[in-house]
């Protein structure tokens, strides 16, 4: 909310796994800080470990490793434990803990490996309180009963864990379905709408800038009547080119499929001039396309119309209006041509 009010574009996850990490080392400050001069200072580390698994696994926040000195030779100065080497050995162990972690997270194709997960935990675990023993003089009644109530931590973090991955992929294929056409992929009539007057909104109020780039595809209906089904290819591929040249250039630009062979693009924060050298690469891309379809080669052209958002735009139809009729003018005068109003 206050971002909102200074108008400050801050990305909410990114802003929510850094309060995350801060609630993370308060919490192992405030434990270190309990325990210090305890007779059982390692009473706190299966919470440790743990800590370690939410912050690789669940948090998505990139780490630069040379931090890993500053921060374990602050723990080592706060524990007087500069000289001991089991303290360095137990550092070691954590970061080879996290390093295994966030290797597994960014090569594997499985979207939740348990299994891998779990053994990595249990090994950087045993040998983790291996240390602790030795440098406590832990008795081993008290070391495996620690040991297997890290197992059983673990067990039910990755379960609940694979719990919540299971439902955000629901969730995700839910929102692909219904902000997404079936057909070809691009965004959909209803997330055209969502976000176009999500932007006319802000830009009213912080008098910002977007254009909007609409596009025909020409003499589609005799493609279908001659074609019939098999026009769907030629949708796909205008996406599939349209949607290369955008990734090229930004990757918030947003392609929307807002109805037979009509589309919609939104250049957010981009003044009309900012916008044509990309209309232009489009406009070209998508005219010097052919389509193979039943033996025969479909050359495709666009017809475009592009304006900017105006202080005179009193609501999105008086905007959305003025790019239907510079697409219009485009079509009226033999297609195949860019107006902009």
């Amino acid at each position: 909310m206050v971002f909102k009010v200074i108008h400050k574009n801050i990305d909410k996850y990114l802003l929510r796994s850094i309060l995350g990490i801060i609630y993370i080392l308060s919490l192992l400050f405030i434990m270190q800080l309990s325990i210090r001069d305890k007779n059982q200072p390692w009473i706190y580390v299966n919470f440790q470990l743990v800590s370690i698994i939410f912050y690789t696994v669940i948090l998505s926040v990139p780490f630069k490793y040379h931090l890993f000195g500053p921060i374990v030779v602050a723990f080592m100065i706060f524990n007087s434990a500069l000289s001991s080497w089991e303290s360095w050995c137990l550092a070691i162990v954590l970061i080879a803990f996290y390093y295994s972690l966030n290797y597994v997270k960014n090569h594997t194709k499985n979207k939740f490996p348990f299994s891998v997960y779990l053994l990595i935990s249990l090994i950087s675990g045993f040998a983790y309180w291996f240390f602790i023993k030795v440098k406590f003089s832990i008795s081993n009644p008290i070391f495996f009963k620690q040991v297997i109530y890290l197992l059983i931590i673990e067990l039910f973090t990755f379960g609940y864990i694979a719990i919540l991955y299971t439902d955000l992929e629901s969730r995700a294929a839910l929102f692909q379905d219904a902000t997404h056409d079936k057909l070809t992929h691009a965004y959909n009539y209803d997330a055209f709408d969502i976000d176009f007057r999500s932007l006319f909104k802000d830009n009213v109020i912080s008098d910002g800038k977007f254009t909007m780039m609409m596009f025909d595809i020409d003499h589609f209906k005799s493609i279908n009547d001659t074609y019939g089904h098999l026009g769907d290819k030629v949708l796909q591929t205008v996406v599939r080119v349209v949607q290369s040249v955008l990734a090229k250039n930004d990757k918030n630009i947003k392609l929307y499929r807002t109805g037979g062979e009509e589309f919609n693009i939104i250049f957010p924060h981009y003044h009309v001039k900012e916008t044509q050298a990309i209309v232009k690469e489009i406009f070209e891309a998508v005219n010097h396309t052919e389509v193979d379809v039943k033996e025969n080669k479909i050359h495709i052209t666009i017809s475009v119309g592009v304006s900017e958002i105006s202080k005179k735009d009193v609501s999105v139809n008086d905007f959305y209006s003025r790019v239907d009729k510079a697409l219009y003018h485009s079509k009226r005068n033999g297609r195949k041509e860019i107006t902009i109003i």
